[in-house]
């Protein structure tokens, strides 16, 4: 994790990548736009670490929030909110109250009077301590998740049973999305784009951001792969809230909130999430929040047939599907019957 606290603007302007600042939130007020910036867990888990270590300025520092504090203490009063609840809806019930409560007392010692969401609501948190994953969820949150889920799933269960090239194996994936999640979401295609690469030695960019994206969608959090399917759901579900958190973002700043306009940011400490963004990102246009995705195409990826192969197939499946895609309205309980499938096929392959 990072020593300072990372913004990230999961929808940007065709203009280009914003700042996060004192002038913009500013700005922002001036026109009638409220400034919420998301909590990532590893936020909500360093102001933690920052209460039981005494709450001082020097357990801030340690913890990388002091970035964050003081780009708060900076900005006009009420004209920025921070919101805790999906880090908190990612956590274990038991520990999820504990991290609400330490998040108080937090705030109360680093940003006294600060205020959160106006909309928020103070949920008490019950249940389960550890093993909390998809399936202790309601069925409003697992149809939100679900297909991002699911998605996850078939790309750890072809990355690890699947024989083949890379591009057969990204292929087998493509068809995982149309056949069995019937959704080609671009976020987690392009995840599975540098999952299945297996670039040359010279090409050391795609060689970093390869690691960084398998280490996130892939991996324990030890860095290795998953040795069962408890882990396999583990690491899916820690993927998919990830995506959710994005996605959540340009929500709220496509729909705002109670009728107010939102300028929508996420807050973290993971620089591989933020490295994803980088590369994969939506565009604001015709007044619409991320109408259009976009991505960085490396100059290393023009010479590796890989690329061009993935790229094409992912296209002309794309243009197949678009009138089906725009006709269709989302069944969201066909969602969780989507997840359910998938997580059955992991217990297949992986006990």
């Amino acid at each position: 994790m990072e020593k300072r606290t990372l913004f990230i603007k999961p929808s940007r302007s065709i203009n280009g990548e914003s700042k996060l600042d004192p002038v913009l939130i500013a700005r922002n007020k001036l026109d009638g736009i409220e400034t919420t910036i998301t909590l990532d867990t590893n936020i909500l888990i360093s102001m933690e670490r920052v209460v039981n270590n005494g709450n001082k300025w020097a357990s801030v520092k340690k913890q990388g929030l002091h970035n964050l504090i003081k780009l708060l203490q900076r900005c006009p009063p009420q004209s920025v909110c921070i919101s805790p609840g999906l880090a908190l809806n990612e956590m274990p019930p038991e520990l999820a109250q504990q991290s609400r409560e330490k998040y108080e007392i937090f705030c109360s010692e680093h940003l006294p009077g600060f205020i959160d969401t106006p909309n928020c609501i103070h949920s008490e948190y019950k249940g389960k301590k550890e093993e909390y994953g998809y399936d202790d969820l309601p069925n409003e949150s697992k149809a939100v998740l679900a297909i991002s889920f699911s998605c996850l799933l078939y790309l750890n269960l072809i990355d690890n049973k699947f024989e083949g090239k890379p591009i057969d194996k990204f292929k087998k994936f493509l068809d995982k999305l149309e056949n069995k999640v019937d959704v080609l979401s671009t976020a987690e295609i392009e995840i599975a784009k540098y999952c299945f690469a297996e670039p040359p030695s010279d090409c050391r960019k795609t060689i970093e951001l390869r690691k960084k994206i398998r280490n996130n969608f892939l991996k324990t959090s030890e860095e290795k792969l998953p040795k069962d399917a408890s882990e396999v759901l583990r690491i899916a579900f820690n993927g998919a809230c990830d995506i959710h958190l994005l996605q959540a973002a340009n929500i709220m700043d496509q729909n705002g909130i109670d009728g107010v306009r939102q300028d929508s940011w996420i807050a973290t400490k993971d620089k591989k999430l933020v490295d994803f963004c980088n590369i994969f990102h939506h565009v604001n246009l015709d007044g619409e929040v991320g109408k259009y995705a976009a991505k960085t195409i490396h100059p290393e990826h023009s010479k590796d047939t890989y690329w061009m192969l993935a790229d094409s197939d992912f296209g002309v499946r794309s243009l197949m599907r678009r009138s089906y895609h725009e006709s269709r309205e989302i069944d969201f309980d066909a969602l969780i019957k989507v997840a359910d499938e998938a997580i059955s096929e992991i217990k297949k392959a992986f006990n």
